[in-house]
């Protein structure tokens, strides 16, 4: 059996798969509470308040309506990856990725003259 490393998707610390770290189904993984929290990340609660933890919701056990299962910011597409910004931004400014790299690079040499 082998362990697998790799790094908090918010501060870079290293994770074990064997140890202790927070999860989404996107794959998305933090090595804290903290840091899940600070990026979005949302443990299962109830739309109506009440605590799904002590048994409270009365349909807790059941999946209910009111349910809002474990997710994060990306999941619930309320922040999206650079990666997929910078790919709509290009569509929108009708620019090839390469005809990016040159403008940006006349930019910056026009700011170091």
């Amino acid at each position: 059996m082998s362990v697998d490393f790799f790094d908090c998707d918010v501060c870079g610390r290293s994770i074990c798969d064997c140890g202790d770290y927070v999860s989404c189904e996107c794959g998305k993984n933090w090595c804290s509470e903290e840091c899940a929290e600070s990026d979005g990340y949302e443990r299962i609660s109830c739309k109506l308040g009440y605590d799904v933890d002590d048994n409270e919701c009365e349909d807790s056990c059941c999946c209910c309506d009111n349910q809002v299962e474990d997710s994060c910011k990306y999941c619930r597409e309320e922040d999206f990856e650079d990666d997929v910004l910078l790919e709509f931004a290009l569509k929108l400014s009708d620019l090839t990725r390469e005809e990016l790299i040159e403008a940006y690079k006349l930019l910056k040499n026009k700011k170091e003259d």
